[in-house]
C-alpha cells in the first residue's frame, strides 16, 4: 500500500516537471508559429475580399440571352449563348425560341420576340422559351426581339440575322432584323443583351455555329486549282450515276433544278443534297425569263425556291436563268429575291450533241482554274461523260467544288442580281 502511494507521488512529480519544461519552451514555439499564422490569416482575408470583388463585378451586368433555331428535319439545335452566332449552311430555319438567364432578383419583365414566316407574315408575340414555328416547313424571313417590364428600362437587346452568307447590321429593341421579303430568308441569328446604352459586342469564339458535316468539301485548298461542275434541267433519271462518281472521288457539284421537274422527283433532290452537293434554282417551268414581267419572274423563282428548300433542306441561294438570259427585268427580279445569277465559262453543248466523247473533250481541252462548266443531268450521255471527266480532272490536280465554295475560295461575295460566269484567279 505504501509502495503504491509512493509510486503515485512519483508520477505526479514527473508530470509537474514535464509541464514546467513545456512551459519554458512555449515562447520558442510561439515565435516559430507566429509568421505561419499571420500568413494563413492574410491568405484567408485575401480570398474573402477577392471573392467579394468578383461577385460585385459579375453582378454589375449578368443578364444574358440564349437561343435556338428549329431546322426542318432536324429540330431545335443546342442553345447558343449570348453574343454567339447560331447558324447552319445545310438547312434553313423554320422555328425559333429565345430565353433569358441571370435575371436580377426582384426585376420584372421577360424577353419577347416575333418571327416573320414566309407566306404568313409576322407571328404573334412569344416570350421566354416559347417556340415559334416548330414543325412547320416555311422558312423564317426575319425576327424582332424586345424586353418588357423593368428589364426594358435597364437593358437593350441587340440582334443580327444571317442572310445569303452575310450577317446583317445590328437591330435593336423590336426593330425588324432585315428588309423582310420572300426569298430573303434567314440562315442564322445572333442575339446579345447589354446594359442600357452599351454597345453590342459579338463573342469571338462562336461555339454553336454549325458547318454542315455533309455539305461541300471540308478540305479545300485555295492555293490549288479548282472548278465547279454544274448540271441543269433536272432532276431526272441519271443523278445517281453522277453523284456516285462524285462521291467516289471526294468531289461535289451544283445542280440547278427546274421547279416542275423537282415536283416529280422529290426523292432525287433529297439524295443529291444529302450527298453534299449544292442545289440551285433553274426557274419553275424553264421559262425564257426576259419575256416575263418582273412580278412573273419573281413568282417563278420564289415558287421554285420553296420547292427545292422543302425537298433538299438547303438554303437555296443561286439561280441559273434558263438559256443564260438575263435581259429585261431578270436582274431587278433577282435583286428582289436576293439571289445572284450563275452563268458559265465552258458550255459543253451536251444537250445538242448528246455525244459522250465530245462532252469529255470539250471539258478537258478547255478547262482552266476557276471555270464553271455547264452540263445537263437529264441525258445518259452526260452521266457517262461525268464518269470520265471527274477522275480525269482529279488526276490533273483539280478540286471539284460547288459554285458557292468556288466563289468563297476566291474571296468573292456574290451580289444579288449580278452575273457570274467564272471565278478564275486574279493575275
Amino acid at each position: 500500500m505504501k509502495s503504491t502511494r509512493n509510486e503515485i507521488l512519483r508520477n505526479i512529480s514527473e508530470s509537474i516537471k514535464e509541464r514546467n519544461g513545456l512551459t519554458a519552451q512555449y515562447p520558442l514555439y510561439r515565435n516559430k508559429l507566429r509568421p505561419i499564422i499571420l500568413s494563413l490569416l492574410v491568405c484567408v482575408l485575401g480570398l474573402f475580399f477577392f471573392g467579394k470583388i468578383v461577385y460585385a463585378r459579375e453582378n454589375v451586368h449578368r443578364l444574358k440571352s440564349y437561343y435556338s433555331l428549329y431546322y426542318r428535319d432536324s429540330g431545335f439545335q443546342n442553345y447558343s449563348n449570348d453574343a454567339q452566332r447560331h447558324s447552319r449552311n445545310d438547312a434553313y430555319p423554320t422555328g425559333i425560341k429565345i430565353c433569358l438567364k441571370h435575371q436580377p432578383e426582384g426585376m420584372t419583365g421577360t424577353i419577347q420576340y416575333q418571327a416573320n414566316i414566309s407566306g404568313t407574315g409576322w407571328s404573334d408575340t412569344y416570350e421566354n422559351g416559347q417556340s415559334i414555328g416548330e414543325g412547320q416547313d416555311m422558312p423564317l424571313e426575319g425576327i424582332r426581339v424586345f424586353l418588357n417590364g423593368d428589364l426594358k428600362d435597364k437593358y437593350d437587346v441587340y440582334y443580327s440575322t444571317l442572310i445569303l452568307g452575310e450577317w446583317q447590321p445590328w437591330a435593336k429593341n423590336g426593330e425588324d432584323s432585315n428588309p423582310v421579303g420572300v426569298g430573303k430568308h434567314i440562315d442564322g441569328i445572333l442575339i446579345t443583351v447589354v446594359s442600357k446604352g452599351e454597345a453590342p459586342v459579338e463573342e469571338k469564339a462562336p461555339v454553336e455555329e454549325k458547318a454542315a458535316a455533309n455539305v461541300g468539301n471540308s478540305q479545300i485548298d485555295p492555293a490549288k486549282p479548282m472548278v465547279a461542275l454544274t448540271f441543269d434541267d433536272g432532276p431526272g433519271n441519271y443523278e445517281d450515276r453522277i453523284v456516285a462518281a462524285l462521291q467516289k472521288y471526294n468531289s461535289k457539284a451544283t445542280f440547278f433544278y427546274v421547279g416542275t421537274q423537282a415536283a416529280k422527283f422529290p426523292s432525287t433532290v433529297k439524295r443529291v443534297a444529302d450527298a453534299g452537293n449544292e442545289i440551285g434554282n433553274h426557274s419553275y417551268k424553264h421559262e425564257n425569263l426576259p419575256k416575263l414581267s418582273q412580278a412573273a419572274i419573281e413568282s417563278s423563282i420564289n415558287k421554285t425556291n420553296e420547292i427545292l428548300r422543302n425537298q433538299s433542306g438547303q438554303s437555296v441561294s443561286l439561280v441559273r436563268p434558263p438559256y443564260g438570259a438575263t435581259a429585261g427585268s431578270v436582274k431587278p427580279a433577282l435583286r428582289a429575291t436576293g439571289q445572284p445569277s450563275i452563268l458559265w465559262s465552258i458550255d459543253t453543248l451536251d444537250w445538242k450533241t448528246k455525244n459522250t466523247k465530245n462532252t469529255v473533250n470539250v471539258v478537258l481541252n478547255q478547262v482552266k482554274d476557276g471555270d464553271i462548266i455547264l452540263m445537263h443531268s437529264i441525258y445518259r450521255q452526260t452521266a457517262e461523260a461525268a464518269e470520265l471527266i471527274i477522275p480525269a480532272l482529279k488526276e490533273r490536280g483539280y478540286q471539284l467544288v460547288t459554285v458557292s465554295e468556288l466563289a468563297k475560295a476566291r474571296g468573292i461575295n456574290m451580289e444579288a442580281g449580278k452575273n457570274y460566269s467564272s471565278f478564275r484567279p486574279k493575275k
